[in-house]
């Protein structure tokens, strides 16, 4: 990784759901547009130990954050910055839907298809995209799996070594990472001419937590989702897409995961005439 950093401008568009890690005991990867150039480009920032960070250093889905970054030289994704630890402040907050839709729009959408076949050729291609589907099918559940031992011994590590400090080096120590119930994957066609179909597993943070909400409240899982993720956010009166990103490890470069779901309506998603 380089040494200098750069100070960017960023339009947070996605928090994937935190992971367990060795280092840092669970982190999340954080993406978005960045906004301080010529042009807006994606930007993926990772490593965010999101929920060890104190409150007021915590940020939103379109955020517009102002930090410090260098560009991760042992990843090979074009897109990939590590943050510098509080190094960041929240400048605004763009209101649904037009205010992002602005940003946003300057973006070229992608095909996953075309997506999955630049990345399978070129490790230096875009890894990150936003994707309008043609049609979706609909959503599958697969039971999640526990965590494992090594995952568990991770983030209870971090948890034991903060714990055992006076001061918690990283504000309040959360409690264990839970495990969400199922994933879940979209069944969908992407845009592309003759697309045979897709499977896009959902990795954002906003599923887990409606996950973990709805069991607290009792509530059935798989409607509480199939109601938010496929009614409400394909509603006739939405224009959605997907934010889509891929795998660091080369050999699933090709693999596009769904980071998060762009859900604007119609008419805040329509062309700006002059």
């Amino acid at each position: 990784m380089r040494i200098e950093g750069e100070r960017a401008r960023v339009l947070i568009t996605v928090k994937a759901t935190p992971q367990p890690s060795a280092s840092y005991g669970d982190t999340s990867c954080v993406a978005g547009i960045r906004i301080d150039g010529d042009e807006p480009n994606w930007i993926r920032l990772y490593p965010i130990a999101f929920r060890w960070l104190d409150v007021d250093a915590q940020f939103r889905k379109y955020d517009v954050i102002e930090l410090e970054v260098r560009r991760k030289d042992s990843d090979t994704r074009r897109e990939s910055y590590s943050p510098t630890q509080d190094s960041w402040i929240v400048a605004d907050n763009l209101p649904p839907w037009k205010a992002r839709h602005e940003i946003i729009s300057r973006l070229e959408p992608a095909t996953t298809c075309g997506l999955m076949r630049a990345a399978e050729a070129d490790s230096a291609a875009p890894s990150l995209g936003l994707v309008y589907p043609a049609d979706i099918e609909r959503l599958e559940f697969e039971p999640h799996p526990s965590w494992t031992p090594e995952q568990l011994t991770k983030m209870k590590n971090r948890i034991d070594n903060e714990s055992a400090a006076l001061i918690p080096s990283s504000g309040s120590i959360p409690a264990l990472l839970t495990a969400p119930e199922y994933k879940v994957r979209y069944r969908y066609r992407c845009e592309a001419p003759a697309c045979p179909g897709h499977q896009g597993r959902i990795l954002d943070w906003e599923l887990t937590a409606l996950q973990n909400r709805l069991r607290y409240q009792g509530q059935n899982v798989k409607d509480g989702v199939t109601k938010k993720f496929l009614g409400e956010m394909f509603a006739s009166d939405r224009r959605t897409g997907f934010f889509m990103g891929n795998f660091e490890l080369a050999a699933r470069r090709g693999k596009f995961s769904i980071l998060g779901v762009y859900w604007p309506k119609v008419q805040d998603a329509a062309p700006t005439l002059f």
